[in-house]
């Protein structure tokens, strides 16, 4: 009977705590759209900050699996230099392999990616401008930087587009975005955590007399502390929840565009960006109203 009598105690305690949590929302109307407002435009800034972020470390991800790099030669260079040139690359060690890639093959790419300009473009056959030009897998994109110094100095290299620029130049951008994130989340959390409490304390000042009441017939100080603490968790809950709906349909209804103009270029599907978006948000909204309405009770409920 006595762990009847518990268990039936702590699920009225949780009931208790629950309602009063949710009345406390409810009283303090205006405060609590402020506060909820505050959790959302914070999550949905540092969300969209996060997913770019984490879109660009993902196109990054893609250049570093195709380990491959370009070698131009130079325009007067004939057959028997090519051979010349191949033989060398291929004896690059971290070199896989290399596909030539003719001045005649680029110019028949150029017709099909500009068919309405075909007719003008045909004008130049005679004195095709494009150059030929071998296309160099990896083993290791690490090795791209040595390997395209190696594959400059062979004589009839012209040019060599060393994609290793590119990803160091991204991871830079990443980088940069990831600290932004960061110190936007911070301040903007900090800002959200303020208004929190602040809307704690308008619930304490108003019910301080049923608190005077309650300590003196005996609750615990933890008794009267949950409710606000609950309160605190409801607001973030739902900021975070309706800035996680709009990430979402944000993300979703940019990413069909996107995908179009970056061509073959993959971005996160809207799934998996949901996934971290909705569990993150969560996790974040939670802490966020807890520790305002903590920061709250500790400062102004002397319990």
């Amino acid at each position: 009977m006595k762990k009847e009598a518990v268990t039936d105690m702590i699920f009225r305690n949780i009931q208790y705590f629950l309602v009063q949590g949710f009345k406390g929302v409810i009283s303090n109307r205006l405060m609590s759209i402020v506060s909820i407002g505050t959790v959302i435009a914070s999550l949905v800034l540092f969300g969209l900050c996060t997913l770019l972020g984490m879109n660009v470390n993902y196109f990054a991800d893609q250049i570093k699996d195709q380990c491959q790099f370009n070698v131009y030669m130079k325009k007067d260079i004939d057959r028997d230099g090519l051979r010349s040139v191949a033989s060398q690359l291929e004896s690059i060690d971290g070199v896989e392999s290399i596909t030539l890639y003719t001045k005649e093959d680029r110019f028949e790419k150029a017709k099909e990616d500009y068919d309405e300009q075909a007719k003008a473009i045909e004008i130049l056959e005679e004195n095709n401008p494009l150059r030929d030009s071998y296309i160099v897998t990896l083993t290791d994109l690490s090795e791209s930087t040595r390997v395209a110094q190696l594959a400059q100095q062979i004589e009839g290299v012209e040019e060599v587009t060393n994609r290793q620029d590119i990803i160091d130049k991204i991871l830079k951008v990443t980088d940069f975005i990831h600290n932004l994130s960061i110190w936007l989340l911070v301040i903007l959390v900090a800002i959200s955590v303020f208004i929190i409490s602040n809307t704690i304390k308008l619930g304490l000042f108003a019910r301080r007399k049923e608190i005077n009441i309650m300590k003196f017939v005996g609750a615990t100080n933890w008794f009267i502390r949950w409710p606000f603490i609950i309160e605190g968790a409801i607001l973030g809950v739902i900021g975070a929840a309706l800035a996680a709906v709009i990430v979402i349909f944000v993300y979703s209804s940019m990413l069909g565009s996107f995908s179009e103009f970056l061509g073959s270029i993959e971005l996160l599907s809207a799934s998996y960006a949901s996934k971290i978006i909705i569990y993150s948000f969560l996790a974040l909204g939670i802490g966020i109203g807890t520790i305002g309405s903590v920061l709250s009770i500790h400062k102004h409920l002397h319990v």
